[in-house]
């Protein structure tokens, strides 16, 4: 369990990293991944307002992730739970995709990594609790 509460630890920072750029550029953190943003809708208040919020709040994952490094067995729920709300994250982006089309090259990436990465972390955080 240890390897894993390593990985954590060094993945919670990418969290707070992003939710800072948001935070910082608002809708142009979109535009950094290839989404098309023209400056009129980067500045729509409440488009701005929307996006700088989930940026931010996506901060909840660094801070979860954080925490369950302490102690893997006693937060397993709260790990649980965020490795399955990302993987639905990455559900809702091919909803996106199916609805609007192919996104970015670089929010594909992003999309395969939340439907790859958080059943791995489950099957490994569950291989390891039984070994230990």
């Amino acid at each position: 369990m240890q390897r894993l509460a390593l990985l954590l630890r060094v993945l919670a920072p990418v969290f707070f990293v992003v939710a800072a750029i948001h935070l910082a550029l608002g809708l142009d953190a979109d535009a950094l991944l290839g989404a098309s943003v023209s400056p009129s809708t980067a500045a729509e208040p409440s488009l701005s307002s929307q996006n700088r919020f989930y940026g931010v709040a996506f901060a909840l994952y660094g801070a979860v992730l954080y925490l369950c490094a302490k102690d893997l067995r006693t937060y397993e729920p709260f790990f649980k739970a965020a490795m399955w709300v990302f993987f639905l994250a990455g559900v809702a982006r091919l909803v996106a995709w199916v609805q609007h089309g192919a996104p970015a090259p670089l929010v594909v990436a992003l999309l395969a990594t939340e439907l790859v990465i958080p059943p791995l972390l489950l099957v490994w955080h569950a291989r390891a609790k039984n070994e230990a």
